[in-house]
């Protein structure tokens, strides 16, 4: 569903409104046309700002100060030329157009309110840009980087240190080992505690033990010490033959559990 564009005022062929609706701020990584884009909604903002100011309400103070003078000649002199109604109608005239003067100044504050959100959040990714997005130093592409992990710490984007064994800059091994289960490049491998001895990343075996701790590659069980025991059946859900059933009746009664259990029951 389209949104719905408002219009704003003193928008000379729409350029803020195109700014404010067609332009998405969280696609731009341009640290320069982010500067731009905030300048211009500052710049229409100032000058509602002064323009309110300058015009809007100094009509409001106006129109106040004429209400309260027929307000006052009305209480002194009610009779003008034989109309008793003259400060009464002039009073009106003056109410209107401070209600008038009132919702436009409520209409320059919502925009200005409005503008200024998108400025902020213009501010806000301004600072994520800036701190976040830097250029590769292999392909010079601006984009979100990462350490390399070599001793110079070079910085690369997503595409130049996906699955990297050495820094495509100084071409120092990193040394990174393969995981065959995530199938990345890991720091640190280490043995899944299988007979076999096989090797993952602790990511990767922490997710194994949690699930079913068993390894992935011979189905061995990676600790011996969480190997899955068989289910015990409880005693009570065999059927007990009547002699059974009365030897243990007879148990109860000379170890006297009805006792300890009446006990209970009278202390809750």
């Amino acid at each position: 569903m389209e949104q719905k564009r408002n219009k704003f005022i003193h928008d000379q062929d729409n350029r803020i409104q195109k700014l404010y609706y067609d332009v998405n701020i969280h696609l731009i990584i341009d640290k320069t046309r982010l500067k731009n884009l905030k300048n211009k909604f500052c710049k229409y903002v100032n000058y509602l700002i002064k323009y309110e100011k300058n015009n809007i309400q100094p009509n409001i103070l106006r129109f106040q100060q004429n209400c309260w003078k027929y307000k006052m000649m009305e209480l002194k002199e009610p009779n003008v030329s034989g109309d008793l109604g003259y400060f009464r109608r002039e009073y009106g005239k003056c109410s209107i157009e401070i209600n008038r003067y009132i919702t436009m100044q409520t209409h320059y504050n919502n925009i200005i309110n409005k503008i200024g959100m998108r400025i902020k959040q213009i501010k806000t990714h301004q600072n994520f840009v800036h701190k976040h997005y830097r250029k590769c130093a292999h392909c010079e592409k601006t984009d979100m980087v990462y350490i390399s992990g070599c001793k110079l710490k070079h910085k690369l984007c997503s595409d130049c240190s996906y699955d990297i064994t050495e820094c495509p800059v100084c071409e120092k091994d990193l040394g990174l080992l393969y995981c065959a289960i995530c199938m990345e490049n890991k720091k640190e491998i280490i043995e899944t505690g299988c007979e076999n001895k096989h090797q993952t990343c602790k990511e990767c075996l922490d997710k194994i033990i949690g699930k079913n701790n068993r390894c992935p590659f011979c189905r061995d069980y990676c600790s011996k010490e969480h190997e899955s025991e068989p289910l015990a059946i409880p005693d009570y859900w065999r059927e007990r033959s009547e002699e059974e059933d009365e030897a243990l009746a007879q148990e109860w009664v000379e170890a006297e559990y009805w006792r300890e259990t009446g006990s209970r029951r009278r202390r809750t």
